[in-house]
């Protein structure tokens, strides 16, 4: 039986530190700053290099007490200076494996790696370490071997659209207001008060239209917006999928690149998505739930950034069967009071829209110009929505069988969501009073996954959606 024993990158000392980055390293980085201009140096500064030292130390012997043994069966992770921990994994319980390369590694050739299974706490990497490039690749090697894959390449243009599609102006203050923060720490000044009263000085300039609270907060979206986009659109730069018998590996990155691999096997579903603004452009994205899979909790491996739904199916289908159903499928009645059913909802909110806009232009005429723009601009928003409403309406369909398949939408984006049979973790039947004297249901399927991803097919036939549930799972109601 062949075994291989790896032991960790230097650069792990640094990762063991990294709790106390900010609270003891940077204060004696910012304290010796200061000795070289002022050739003093006070006595807390001393006492936090003590501490630094010692933090250090302790790192060094958390390093050489790592170490890392794979066989043909098992992995075994040790690691722990005190408290000794031996994680003993089977290989074929491994559901991704993630080896990362950013700028730092690229310099002193290391990798971090990142395993993951489905018995791990979700939201967080069950196991996180730097190996050598060489030991690296050698892993990799052992535990997948060489496989012939087909490679899908996508243009950075497609990459772009992804990144549009998929930043929001929240994920930017996520990202940036730390970075933000933390920067101006170490710099020592008040990096946010200045890009604040920037942001202030510019929207200052529109004054005359809104007010400026308004302008402020348009401009801080936009800004946060942006930083949203340009992570997302370098991070995702130059994506590669590399597709075999077993495993899919996906590559991608500029600054930091991602090299991930996972078994399809370890696939909960997939989901084909649209956005709005993926929905401007005809395209979808393709993404997959993964056991254990990702840092974050409900994070999923993205398969395609952006394509046409027949493309993604026709590339696709070949790695994952259950994209094509055999099964016919049940839709909503095609009549004029079912069409009134989906799109019930867009109408009163354009009429609540509407008619708040109207009272609150007449009540306060200083600012008439501020809430007739809102307004627009809300019912521009309802009118898509209405727009997936009627989609729903037209393309909703519920199918029960060895491949399971549910279309629908969430919010404003529209999703397909595909599965095996048995990754199926709850079917859910909702009946309104209208909906007992249509006899039809709203049918939601919720798969088994960390994600628990869910899709919801409205106003199809109650006796029809009972039967075939009957028939998939062969129980009675």
């Amino acid at each position: 039986m062949i075994k291989r024993t790896y032991g960790a990158h230097p650069l792990m000392i640094l990762k063991f530190m990294k709790p106390f980055l900010f609270v003891l390293v940077l204060p004696v980085i910012k304290g010796a700053i200061q000795y070289l201009i002022t050739r003093k140096i006070t006595g807390v500064i001393l006492l936090e290099t003590v501490a630094v030292l010692a933090v250090g130390f302790l790192s060094f012997l958390s390093f050489k007490a790592f170490s890392i043994s794979v066989n043909d069966k098992i992995m075994v992770i040790k690691q722990g200076l005190l408290l000794k921990k031996e994680s003993v994994i089977e290989r074929n319980r491994l559901s991704s494996v993630t080896a990362l390369i950013g700028p730092f590694d690229l310099l002193f050739r290391s990798v971090t790696y990142k395993i993951n299974t489905e018995a791990g706490i979700s939201g967080r990497t069950d196991f996180s370490f730097k190996l050598t490039k060489s030991d690296a690749d050698e892993l990799f090697l052992f535990l997948y071997g060489k496989e012939n894959r087909t490679a899908l390449k996508f243009p950075a243009s497609k990459t772009a659209i992804f990144a549009a599609a998929s930043s929001s102006a929240l994920t930017g203050i996520v990202v940036g207001v730390p970075i933000i923060n933390n920067l101006g720490k170490l710099l020592g000044i008040a990096l946010n008060r200045i890009l604040f009263d920037e942001i202030s000085r510019a929207s200052s300039r529109f004054n005359a239209y809104f007010p400026p609270i308004v302008n402020i907060i348009t401009a801080l979206v936009l800004v946060s917006y942006a930083i949203s986009f340009m992570v997302t659109f370098v991070k995702m730069l130059n994506f590669r999928l590399r597709a075999g018998e077993e495993k899919l590996e996906a590559e991608y990155g500029l600054f930091c690149r991602r090299h991930i691999i996972f078994k399809k096997s370890a696939v909960n579903d997939v989901c084909i998505e649209q956005t709005p603004l993926l929905r401007l452009f005809g395209l979808y994205s393709m993404r997959a739930a993964v056991g254990g899979y990702g840092d974050k909790r409900g994070e999923k491996a993205i398969i395609v950034p952006a394509a046409s739904r027949f493309q993604i199916k026709t590339q696709m289908g070949v790695h994952f069967p259950f994209l094509h159903p055999k099964v016919k499928g049940i839709i909503a009645d095609r009549f004029a009071t079912t069409k009134m059913r989906f799109l019930w909802p867009a109408e009163l909110y354009a009429i609540i829209d509407i008619t708040l806009t109207v009272l609150l232009s007449l009540f306060f005429r200083s600012v008439f110009l501020l809430f007739s723009v809102s307004g627009a601009a809300v019912l521009a928003v309802i009118v898509y929505y209405a727009s997936v409403c009627y989609r729903n309406y037209c393309f909703g369909e519920f199918v029960l069988g060895d491949c399971v398949f549910a279309s629908g939408s969430i919010g404003l984006s529209v999703r397909e969501l595909y599965c095996e049979k048995d990754r199926v973790g709850e079917i859910e039947l909702k009946r309104t009073p209208l909906d007992r004297r249509k006899n039809t249901c709203k049918a939601q399927i919720i798969i088994c996954s960390e994600s628990a991803d869910s899709v919801r097919v409205k106003n199809i036939d109650y006796k029809k959606t009972l039967e075939m549930i009957e028939i998939c799972y062969s129980v009675s109601e």
